[in-house]
């Protein structure tokens, strides 16, 4: 990564429903102000142009912006920080992340102190916290039919009905079992905060290399959550005798149909999503803050 206070072309992007939102576009307006006085210009996707009237804005295709910047800046949510670091992770480009949100394990610089936290890391303080990813490949029979990245997590659930899927599983090739639950997670560390948590899986540090399965309410009581070293490969195939279709979700963000006998294949990424976070940062502090766990009854 180059060095941050040689950057020389920043993206800015805004959550989906900018648009809509009055307050996005408040906060991104004067986001882009300041980076326009810091920087001379930055980018914005093609979809957003129309919310800052400046000639010193350029606007990109979605699917160039993050290798065509050297570090992005998100306004919004987890979610969209999310929905960014998919293709950030691909091109090694860094990530800040202004948050608009609730809960924000990912992005904490809140709109009414960005112009001082960013000047701070802008000026060479910062911390940059590298996150693991994981590559999932979509396969039935001998065709792949997609690929993803995700950061969070990939859930593999019912589509139509209330019932149980069945997914055998196995972790470098050696069978694991055979989950008989409404569904199953695949995360990371950093999605160890997300669906997962909410399932019953435990809090895992962001920066370590680990994934974590996670049966969603799993019919047998002894089926437990299962935290493996990243580097392995993890299949997870739906029964053949499914009667009906399952889904694949990844980040909660993208959905494909899942047939019996198709199979995930989940292995590690080789590029680190780099976070930039403020050198204030404390993951500990994050957690007691946003999970209220100093909070008296």
């Amino acid at each position: 990564m180059k060095d941050i206070e040689k950057i020389r072309k920043i993206g800015l992007i805004l959550k989906h429903s900018a648009s809509d939102d009055e307050e996005t576009r408040k906060v991104a307006k004067q986001i882009g102000e300041y980076l326009i006085a810091r920087f001379g210009s930055f980018a914005v996707c093609e979809e957003d142009k129309n919310s800052f009237n400046s000639a010193q804005v350029e606007a990109l295709a979605a699917d160039e912006i993050a290798g065509r910047c050297d570090l992005i800046v998100t306004v919004g949510g987890d979610g969209t920080l999310l929905r960014v670091s998919r293709a950030c992770a691909e091109y090694g480009t860094p990530v800040i992340g202004i948050n608009l949100g609730r809960l924000g394990f990912l992005v904490e610089i809140r709109p009414d102190n960005f112009r001082a936290q960013l000047e701070e890391i802008f000026s060479g303080n910062y911390k940059l916290e590298k996150r693991v990813m994981l590559e999932a490949l979509h396969m039935r029979g001998d065709d792949c039919l997609d690929r993803f990245v995700t950061c969070n997590d990939v859930a593999i659930r019912n589509k139509d009905t209330v019932r149980m899927v069945e997914l055998e599983t196995t972790v470098d090739g050696a069978f694991l079992n055979t989950v008989w639950s409404d569904g199953l997670i695949i995360a990371t560390p950093t999605g160890s905060t997300a669906y997962a948590l909410s399932s019953g899986g435990p809090l895992l540090e962001p920066t370590m290399e680990a994934t974590l399965l996670v049966p969603i309410c799993p019919h047998t009581l002894s089926n437990r959550p299962l935290v493996v070293d990243w580097h392995k490969v993890i299949e997870v195939t739906l029964s053949h005798k499914h009667q009906s279709s399952a889904v694949v979700a990844i980040d909660g963000q993208l959905t494909r149909d899942f047939l019996a006998g198709d199979k995930l294949t989940i292995k590690p990424l080789k590029r680190k999503l780099k976070l930039i976070q403020p050198v204030s940062h404390n993951y500990f502090s994050t957690l007691r803050t946003k999970l209220k766990w100093s909070e008296k009854l």
